[in-house]
């Protein structure tokens, strides 16, 4: 039911669970929302512990590897996580839960719309948001914050929904069933076809 009340699944009575596609509407006010949060959380902060210093640089660590790998699903997540990681660094356990929710969304927007280039983007800005943080600046980072989620938003192709099963559905695909022309039939080296064909 968790999952329901995050919005990453529908339940359907009968059906079973479905998990929702969010529409490109749902993506923006998703993104506003962040804004919003992550910018007031990161200009409410004082400073980075050493702790904290350290278990961001090894995310970051953590997204290189998963980029260099091509990873696309591990790197999607990390890409979420890391501002899980900077809401837990407040240790206000009402805007983690709330930031757990919105990134959990965005997950699926990512895996919908974003391309592994704007992927890349996001990675950078996450550096710089933490550049920033590791100089005490914590005003900066807010804007830096805000930049990258712009970035990230402005990234996502919000146009079209690509379909997730369009390779399974080409692997499956048929040849055209061939009509025997009546050449071929009236050829007495076909004279099986003939004899295959039968009327209704």
């Amino acid at each position: 039911m968790r999952l329901e009340t995050r919005g990453i699944v529908h339940v359907s009575p009968r059906r079973g669970w479905f998990v929702v596609e969010p529409s490109a509407e749902e993506a923006i006010a998703v993104y506003e929302a962040r804004r919003v949060i992550e910018a007031g959380l990161l200009r409410s902060m004082r400073v980075l512990t050493d702790e904290g210093r350290k278990a961001l640089d090894a995310h970051l660590n953590e997204e290189k590897i998963a980029m260099a790998a091509g990873d696309r699903q591990r790197l999607t997540y990390l890409m979420g996580d890391f501002h899980i990681r900077i809401a837990e660094l407040s240790g206000n356990a009402i805007i983690v839960d709330i930031l757990r929710d919105l990134t959990a969304r965005t997950i699926l927007i990512s895996m919908l719309y974003q391309s592994e280039f704007h992927a890349a983007q996001s990675h950078d800005g996450h550096c710089r948001i933490f550049e920033a943080m590791q100089a005490g600046d914590f005003v900066r980072a807010a804007e830096l914050s805000v930049d990258h989620l712009d970035e990230v938003e402005m990234g996502l192709d919000l146009t079209t929904r690509p379909d997730p099963l369009s390779e399974l559905r080409s692997s499956l695909s048929l040849p055209p069933k061939t009509v025997p022309s009546v050449s071929q039939l009236s050829d007495p080296k076909n004279h099986n076809i003939k004899g295959a064909i039968k009327t209704c």
